[in-house]
């Protein structure tokens, strides 16, 4: 019996692995990419929010194997992502070429009008570090739970140096108050463009496919300098935990950037200081792109805290594998701390 559900799930895996791309419209030039995989209809249904780059694809390994362990999953492109784009017709225009107003409570609205169009009643969303800052605006009574997988904290700390010059040549625009908006808006979005032009032809130059089959290049790199404007104020370590009904898991990485492992302890602070329930998981041995670096690890812990009902007000666990998941040790508050108080030094 076992043999035959392992060949029916080999079997299910392959199929989805060619899962079609859909395009949801939401307006003029603006469509969003998703995949769709519905395995039980009693399940809920995980949504992978994508980073920075893409979203997760049923190609992904992670995603395989969350399709093995029986999850509905939705993965969503944000409209300003290439995946997105390429689902305009080419005649049209993006929506963000004319609106420079686009911000991460906007992508959230996408999301969950993705959410309502296919139907889903029971869904959990799983951030991934960029799309922190579009969770955080997910209606908390239709998304009551989001798990944080290695969140951003504000979108400058993967390069503190470059930070704190840009914030110095601001401090210096607004010394003069009539032109500092016009000066900081132009300074910045230099420095996104400029950041995303060489990204996208980096990618291009090592491989021609890499936005798929005639990649709209320059709408690429303006979508990308969209989502980059649209998080710049956020400050997860300055989030309102606790007026928010709404509660958290984490999953953290152990070899992060040092500067967003930091921000990511301040937010856990925060979020621990309400008193709500909360798990976190620390994977050992892996970087920022969690994922990508260890899927194994990263599909076993997401199906465990589905599955896992919690056993205390707050959980803490350390995990290298994914065998580890599954004979995971949970400890209490006090290792939380003493792991808190050793990346405060």
């Amino acid at each position: 019996m076992k043999t035959g559900l392992l060949a029916f799930a080999i079997l299910f895996v392959s199929a989805v692995s060619f899962a079609e791309v859909h395009y949801l419209p939401l307006g003029p030039g603006k469509v969003l990419a998703y995949e769709y995989v519905e395995v039980s209809p009693s399940a809920p249904t995980l949504i992978l929010l994508p980073g920075v780059n893409r979203g997760l694809s049923s190609n992904d390994t992670s995603v395989r194997l969350l399709i093995q362990q029986g999850w509905n999953l939705l993965l969503p492109s944000l409209p300003a992502h290439p995946k997105s784009i390429q689902g305009l017709k080419l005649s049209e225009s993006p929506y963000f070429t004319y609106d420079s107003s686009v911000r991460s409570p906007d992508f959230a609205n996408d999301v969950s009008e993705l959410v309502h169009a296919l139907g889903i009643l029971r869904a959990v969303p799983v951030t991934l570090s960029y799309t922190s800052s579009v969770g955080a605006y997910l209606d908390a009574k239709e998304f009551p739970h989001i798990i944080e997988t290695v969140p951003m904290a504000v979108p400058t700390e993967s390069d503190p140096d470059a930070a704190k010059t840009a914030e110095l040549w601001e401090s210096w625009f607004k010394l003069n108050p009539f032109m500092a908006p016009f000066w900081i808006r132009q300074f910045r979005d230099q420095a996104y463009t400029s950041h995303w032009h060489k990204t996208v032809d980096k990618n291009l130059s090592a491989d021609s496919d890499f936005y798929g089959e005639n990649p709209r290049v320059s709408d690429i790199k303006k979508g990308y300098v969209t989502i980059a404007r649209a998080a710049e104020d956020f400050d997860f370590t300055k989030w309102d935990f606790h007026s928010e009904q709404r509660t958290r898991d984490f999953v953290f990485a152990e070899n992060e950037n040092p500067e967003r492992l930091k921000n990511q302890v301040e937010v856990l602070k925060r979020y621990l200081a309400t008193g709500k329930p909360v798990r976190v998981i620390l994977v050992q041995n892996v970087g920022h792109v969690l994922p990508t670096e260890n899927p194994e690890v990263y599909a076993a812990t997401l199906g465990l805290l589905l599955r896992q009902s919690r056993r205390a007000q707050t959980q803490f666990a350390v995990v290298s594998t994914a065998k580890s998941v599954e004979s995971i040790e949970w400890k209490d508050r006090s290792a939380l701390d003493a792991w808190i108080k050793e990346n405060q030094r």
